[in-house]
Parts: C-alpha cells; structure tokens; sequence
C-alpha cells in the first residue's frame, strides 16, 4: 500500500512537472479554444449584418476556390498560415512581444469557429459534413502549428527581454535556432497546404455547399 502511495506520488509530481514545462502550450491552446468560442458565439447572436456579410465572404470564397487550379489552392491555402507565421515571427524578435503572440491563436480559433459555425447554422447534416472532410482537416492541423510557432516565439521574446535586463544572452546560437524552427514551420505549412489542395480537389465536389 505504502509503495502505490509512492508511486501515485511520483506520477502525480511527474504530471505537475511537465505542467510547469508546458505552461505556454497550454495557455496558448486555451486561447484557441477561447476564440473558438468567441467565433461560435458570434453566429448565435442573430446580427443580420454580420451573418450576410459572412454569408457573402463565404459564398465569394468558395466560389473563387471552386475555380483555382490544384496549385493556386495550395499558394491561397500556404499563404494564409504563413501570413499568421510570419506575424509570429517576427513579435518574437521583440521583447515585448508576447502580447501580440498571445492574441494570434486567439483570431485564429475565431477565424476556424466562427467558418465553423456559419457553415453548420447555414447548411444543416451538409455543413457539418463538409466542415469534418474539407474545411477542418488542414485548420486543425495548422493551427497546431501556429500554437508550437508561439510558443517558440514566447521563449524568444522572453529571451530577447531578459538579455536587455541583463545584457547577456542565454544562448549564442538562438537566432539561428529561432530561424532554423520558423523555417521548418513554414515547411509544415507547406505540406498541409498542399494536403489542404489535395482534400479540396477530392471532397469539396462530395460535399459540395455552393
């Protein structure tokens, strides 16, 4: 009895450690679930404005990306993560920085809910079915991404911020590792981009909603 008592103790300890570790990912991560929310919220409030100015973006969007060529879905799909990524990257390089990375994955999650939600209010068993096969695959993905790319982000604005204080820096390679890790993002970005493209081509015909 006496070892389970140690051993509940030392997993629990375990658990608490790497809570400590990850502390960003997990704020990061509730931020996105935060704006997942907000976004979903925002549909329920019956504002016919902004519902027929989304309906109207929506309906532009996909029509324009019923008519792209394999490859200009990948570029329009690559374009938009690298554009939060970039965003990131470059608030990292400040040292006050974190403010702005806390609120990208916070318009993010609002972005993805509140497509989410039109798309499931407006369009029923064939939205929800379009949403799980074309529209939610790739920005769960990338949205992971862009939560590990704030996170780098964080312990270089950080880092930046201490080295002013200290005049000292904590590592003499980190820019090159903060670079070298941004670069190896966008290459992610890349390969979902171009999973995105793939799954556009297959099951947006299926699943149609225009």
């Amino acid at each position: 009895m006496k070892f389970k008592s140690i051993s509940l103790n030392r997993q629990l300890s375990q658990y608490i450690l790497t809570l400590k570790e990850s502390w960003r990912i997990v704020l990061l991560l509730c931020l996105f679930i935060c704006g997942l929310i907000i976004g979903s919220y925002a549909i329920k409030c019956n504002d016919s404005l902004l519902y027929s100015q989304l309906e109207e973006i929506l309906k532009e969007s996909i029509i324009k990306r019923n008519s792209m060529k394999f490859f200009n879905t990948f570029l329009d799909s690559f374009i938009t993560d690298a554009v939060f990524l970039v965003i990131t990257f470059a608030a990292g390089l400040c040292a006050i920085g974190i403010p702005a990375i806390s609120i990208m994955p916070l318009i993010k999650g609002f972005s993805v809910g509140i497509t989410g939600a039109y798309i499931y209010s407006a369009y029923s068993v064939k939205g929800v079915c379009y949403c799980l096969f074309v529209f939610f695959p790739a920005q769960i993905i990338s949205s992971a991404i862009l939560i590990f790319a704030c996170n780098e982000s964080f312990y270089m604005s950080a880092d930046l911020f201490s080295t002013l204080n200290n005049n000292s820096l904590k590592e003499k390679n980190l820019v090159r590792l903060y670079l070298t890790r941004f670069g190896l993002f966008l290459l992610f970005s890349a390969v979902i981009a171009l999973t995105d493209a793939f799954i556009y081509r297959v099951f947006s015909s299926v699943f149609a909603i225009i």
